[in-house]
């Protein structure tokens, strides 16, 4: 399943570079056709505001090249449209001198100095307040001057005085004004007062290039840098005064000016076809991988990328689709020639060069369209865990909500599980944090007092709920204790109690020791029970032998053989009756711990062995394959002899009784660590239906038909011997395997 969900991300892998490669392809193809469409749409030079702007500045730049050339001299932009400034300035500048000067001369007091500062301020700060607006102003006209100078070289100007003579001319001796050489044309003329009117303007949009125009002459372009309590309406920039300015673009100058940078982006722009078809491919490339997403809905699950917040997704995506939009100057440079002509100059091959424009444009547009596929996996899992888990895990909303309500799920199960041991503490603790809410309210000044209304509210709310789940806890915790008490063992607490949970821990071990002890005691009765009806059943059998042969002796018909006979099986019921008897003597001390071992140091190796040769006869005659595994060398153990010869003896009895004919047995003894182990295993006749926990019980027998000798006391026997002698007896069944195993720890 793992090798199939992971074929399965591959395949959702390559399906999206796949879409998203092909969009960003089908964009770098689409290059001519929008270098067609901004030709086409794209609107003149002209039109454009910012060089209209231009325009008029350049009214401005002209106007003091010509004054200087006429007083033969350099003239500041400050001094020369705005003399009334310049003049107080000047002013200004003089008066201080001569104040500084007569103070020197005169010796003047400090208090006298003093009073003259203080006349003197208003007219020192107006002073600062125009040698500010001198910087402005040479700042400014340097931006004019600069940005019609970006454009003198390509259009046709000329400057005309009042006389309609031209006194500067950049036309090649053509007369602007009228002239149909000219597609397009502005003749902007500046009457006595400064005033600016438009004598002739021609284009493609009349109308829209005299408002434009109009509008930028009668603004003041010094206008933001006036001060409205320093001005008081004497500081006015001053216009040029009876002179007309004419512009003129022939359709050459208008084809040349669209190779600039500005030009050629402005009409990508205007035309729009990048953009459109930007957005056509974004729905298209969001439409197939909401489609390729249907076919492996748990992309996201191991993959934390896709798991981003929906914010965040939004945001990023918003961000991917301005910046899509914003390749248009890419498409514009890489239509004219830049990149391609930059590789060339870096010692590119020309098929070199074009590959790489390419890869670079592919490499760009593949951005946005990858930010766009990732968006729609990631907000795609709303529809595979569902909006309101979605909301919980995907949004920082959600995990906001969800982190507040976890804190206040923390603060609740805090004062629901209050350690009643340390009361002062948690009093403490809950009357510093009262206090630190009460001291931000009451610093909330007046809406401190709705603040502790609303919080008022919420304190009792929480602490009603608090009561009504101690109160219930608490009658859940009754409700057990009376059902214990009338006996019902098995009530079950499953729901925390809080701060009642340790008295929920004390029942439940009160439970378990009841529990242990009717076990127990349930337990007992029943040994008891299997004692009276199995000591009943294994005396009674060679009793009831012992009497029918020695009513068959009393028979006067006997035969001599007749009677030895019956005295032969006298004497064998009479030893079984007393092998019963001295094996429950042997359990009985055994499980009153009134048995006396006579340690001493034992060679179990060889005391096994003494055993299977004992019992060699016994062997022989059950067909079993006993399979020995015994080390070579001694291991000596503190053991009684007797009790462990015991022990061997009963449990090899049991695999000759028990154990099926022709199978084999398995005996291995081996040293572990500090343990020496004694592994018995065979397989039984006998489907092994019993508890192996309780075949070592008293007069528990794997012959549950009982049709073997035996007294079931053997396996209880060998595991008291073995846990007197600190040993450790256990029992396994696996399917008719029977295994027992003994431990002993090597002293």
């Amino acid at each position: 399943m793992d090798i199939k969900l992971k074929n399965r991300h591959r395949i959702s892998g390559l399906l999206a570079a796949a879409v998203i490669f092909a969009a960003a392809f089908a964009m770098v193809e689409l290059y001519p056709y929008f270098e067609n469409e901004s030709s086409r749409n794209g609107a003149p030079i002209y039109e454009e505001s910012a060089f209209l702007k231009h325009l008029i500045n350049g009214n401005y730049v002209l106007a003091l090249e010509d004054a200087q050339k006429e007083q033969n001299k350099i003239l500041s932009p400050f001094q020369y449209f705005l003399p009334e400034a310049e003049a107080e300035l000047k002013a200004a500048n003089s008066d201080s001198s001569e104040v500084s000067t007569a103070t020197e001369l005169s010796g003047s007091t400090s208090s006298n100095i003093q009073i003259t500062k203080d006349e003197g301020d208003g007219e020192d700060e107006r002073t600062e307040y125009l040698r500010g607006l001198r910087k402005n102003s040479i700042r400014e006209f340097e931006n004019w001057n600069r940005s019609f100078g970006n454009i003198r070289n390509s259009i046709d100007y000329q400057m005309i005085d009042e006389n309609g003579k031209v006194i500067m001319d950049h036309a090649e001796g053509r007369f602007i004004p009228n002239n149909s050489y000219y597609v397009f044309q502005a003749v902007l003329h500046y009457d006595e007062l400064g005033r600016m009117d438009i004598s002739c303007v021609r284009g493609e949009n009349t109308a829209y290039l005299l408002n434009t125009l109009q509008d930028f002459g009668d603004k003041d372009p010094m206008e933001s840098y006036y001060d409205d309590y320093f001005q008081k309406g004497t500081l006015k920039l001053s216009n040029p005064r009876n002179m007309t300015f004419a512009y003129g673009m022939s359709e050459q100058q208008i084809s040349s000016f669209k190779d600039t940078s500005g030009n050629i982006w402005t009409a990508y722009e205007n035309s729009g076809s990048v953009t459109r078809i930007f957005i056509g491919l974004v729905c298209a490339v969001a439409a197939l991988a909401f489609l390729f997403s249907c076919m492996d809905v748990n992309l996201a699950d191991g993959n934390a990328i896709l798991r981003t917040p929906l914010e965040l997704v939004i945001g990023i995506v918003a961000g991917s689709v301005a910046f899509g939009a914003g390749l248009t100057s890419l498409v514009a440079v890489t239509n004219r020639g830049d990149l391609y002509s930059a590789l060339l100059r870096a010692n590119f091959i020309p098929k070199a060069a074009d590959i790489m424009v390419k890869l670079w444009n592919l490499l760009w547009w593949a951005v946005p369209f990858a930010v766009i596929y990732w968006a729609v996996l990631c907000m795609r899992d709303v529809f595979h865990i569902g909006i309101t888990r979605y909301y919980k895990e995907r949004t920082l909303c959600g995990l906001f909500c969800g982190w507040v309500v976890n804190c206040l799920k923390k603060l609740y199960r805090y004062l629901g599980n209050i350690n009643l041991q340390e009361s002062d503490r948690t009093i403490f603790k809950i009357a510093a944090v009262n206090f630190i809410v009460l001291t931000i309210l009451c610093s909330l000044w007046f809406l401190g007092i709705g603040a502790l209304f609303l919080y008022s509210i919420i304190l009792f709310f929480v602490m009603r709920k608090y009561y009504l789940d101690l109160s219930r806890k608490y009658n859940m915790l009754l409700k057990a204790t009376n059902q214990i008490a009338e006996g019902n063992l098995e009530v079950v607490i499953e729901e925390d109690l809080g701060v009642f949970e340790p008295f929920k821990i004390e029942i439940q071990k009160i439970q378990s020791g009841l529990k242990g002890v009717v076990d127990e005691e349930v337990k007992s009765q029943k040994l008891k029970t299997d004692l009276i009806s199995n000591m009943s059943h294994d005396l009674k059998t060679p009793l009831t032998a012992i009497i029918t042969y020695v009513n068959l002796l009393k028979d006067d018909h006997a035969t001599p053989e007749q009677r030895k006979a019956y005295i032969d099986i006298l004497e064998q019921k009479s030893m079984r009756l007393k092998a019963l008897i001295e094996d429950l003597f042997e359990i009985s001390k055994a499980n009153s711990n009134n048995v006396t071992l006579d340690l001493e140091d034992v060679d179990i190796v060889s005391l096994l062995k003494e055993v299977s040769f004992e019992l060699s006869d016994k062997i022989e005659e059950s067909t079993i394959d006993f399979r020995w595994n015994l080390p070579d060398e001694k291991i000596i153990l503190s053991l009684d002899s007797q009790k462990t010869y015991r022990i061997f003896d009963n449990l090899l009895t049991n695999i000759i009784k028990y154990a099926m004919p022709g199978t084999r047995a398995y005996i291995d003894m081996r040293k572990e660590n500090d343990w020496v182990e004694i592994i018995l295993k065979n397989i039984s006749a006998a489907e092994l239906t019993f508890n192996p926990e309780e075949i070592t019980e008293r007069f528990a027998r794997g012959d549950q038909a009982r049709n073997t000798e035996g007294s079931g006391l053997g396996m209880a026997i060998a595991k008291s011997f073995v846990e007197l002698q600190n040993g450790k007896l256990t029992v396994e069944t696996e399917a008719d395997l029977f295994r027992v195993t003994i431990r002993w720890p090597i002293m």
